[in-house]
């Protein structure tokens, strides 16, 4: 048996029990998994960040197009020019998708 603190209060209860000798806050459920949800201590991108990463995105996206048009047909290897060019503009897309879903819930 292992003593393990209350998500609530903060007391020293075993980790066999079901719900918190002092303050009767659930600790977990039969399956094992634990109820109290942990406050997380991650801080929110910087405007800088968040411009510094909108740039990569947007590079990334941009150098995709550049090596799929003519550019990249004059490359030595045109598949591989065009798989590189797939391959940065899906990663551009999504690293401005998962910024655009990223600045919707920090408005919240």
């Amino acid at each position: 048996m292992a003593l393990i603190a209350c998500g609530e209060c903060g007391r020293a209860v075993s980790d066999k029990a079901e719900f918190c000798v002092g303050c009767g806050a659930p600790l977990k459920t039969h399956s094992g998994i634990d109820l109290v949800p942990v406050n997380s201590k991650v801080t929110p991108p910087t405007r800088a960040q968040l411009r510094r990463r909108a740039l990569l995105a947007l590079s990334a996206l941009g150098l995709g197009v550049v090596l799929a048009g003519p550019f990249g047909r004059h490359l030595g290897n045109a598949r591989v020019a065009a798989f590189l060019a797939a391959l940065l503009i899906i990663a551009g897309l999504c690293a401005v998708l998962v910024l655009l879903v990223h600045a919707a819930a920090n408005r919240r």
